[in-house]
């Protein structure tokens, strides 16, 4: 499998991030960058080829680009965040998939956020979160098209549907106990994360089939290499501060389409 991700530079803004609560001490953006260009090159060591975007002051949650649109059969779909001071952070992020695949865009009063979006073989799982309502999950159906069933899911407690759940493969989830019901995801095997280990369940499938987690989860670790895939780890804690996750911190895109990808910065 070949791949490519888009990422967003780490404004000095960051310090201001969305928080559930407040964040002491408060958030380091130099440690953040740093963080940052290690999980890009991960990424790398990973088998994707990358896109750095420039960062916008104006939107200290911007890095977490993942939020910023989805991506399905080389088609993207430009979101609508439910947080109004995100929504500027959209039309950076969907020029520069415009110049590699056609972009439709989440129109009002739809609100979607991609941390919400898990795909999965031939389902589209959507949380129904804080950030994503009804308009936008009918906005991700029509996008998704008859070749792909859309199956909202509830999100207790966390952010994002994958603060809670991502896919190991194409057949295993890594899951959160207590987050969403299971039966939701009928017919796939669940790996559960370790009590304890908060932000575990968010990770990232490699181009090259490995596990990228967070640093901080090694019981977690431990569960996802019984189950019989490799692991690699690396420290985003400041991003976890931040109610984000490896996940959020990228646009990964499966298929060769992007790995001609013209765009370095935008």
């Amino acid at each position: 499998m070949t791949g490519h991700a888009f990422l967003r530079e780490v404004p000095d803004s960051f310090v201001r991030c969305i928080t559930a609560a407040p964040v002491s001490p408060p958030l380091d953006p130099r440690l953040a960058r740093r963080q940052h260009r290690a999980y890009r090159e991960a990424l790398e060591a990973g088998g994707f080829g990358t896109s750095l975007l420039k960062a916008d002051e104006a939107h200290p949650d911007g890095s977490f680009i993942e939020d910023a649109a989805v991506v399905l059969d080389e088609r993207a779909l430009a979101t609508r965040p439910g947080h109004p001071s995100r929504r500027g952070e959209v039309a950076p992020v969907a020029a520069a998939l415009a110049e590699i695949m056609p972009v439709l865009f989440v129109e009002e009063p739809g609100c979607l956020d991609g941390g919400d979006v898990l795909t999965v073989g031939d389902r589209v799982f959507v949380g129904i979160s804080g950030r994503t309502n009804r308009d936008g999950i009918e906005a991700l159906a029509g996008f998704a098209g008859p070749r792909r069933r859309v199956v909202p899911v509830e999100v207790t407690g966390v952010l994002h549907l994958k603060s809670a759940v991502t896919a190991l493969d194409e057949r295993t989830l890594l899951m959160e106990p207590g987050r969403v019901d299971p039966m939701r995801f009928d017919g796939l095997d669940i790996v559960l994360t370790a009590p304890g280990e908060d932000h575990a369940a968010n990770v990232v499938r490699l181009a090259d089939g490995r596990i990228l987690m967070g640093a901080a989860s090694p019981e977690t670790a431990d569960r996802i290499a019984a189950a019989g895939f490799e692991v690699a780890a690396v420290d985003v804690s400041e991003f976890g501060r931040a109610d984000g996750g490896l996940t959020c911190l990228s646009i990964r895109i499966r298929s060769g389409l992007a790995s001609s990808a013209r765009i370095l910065s935008a």
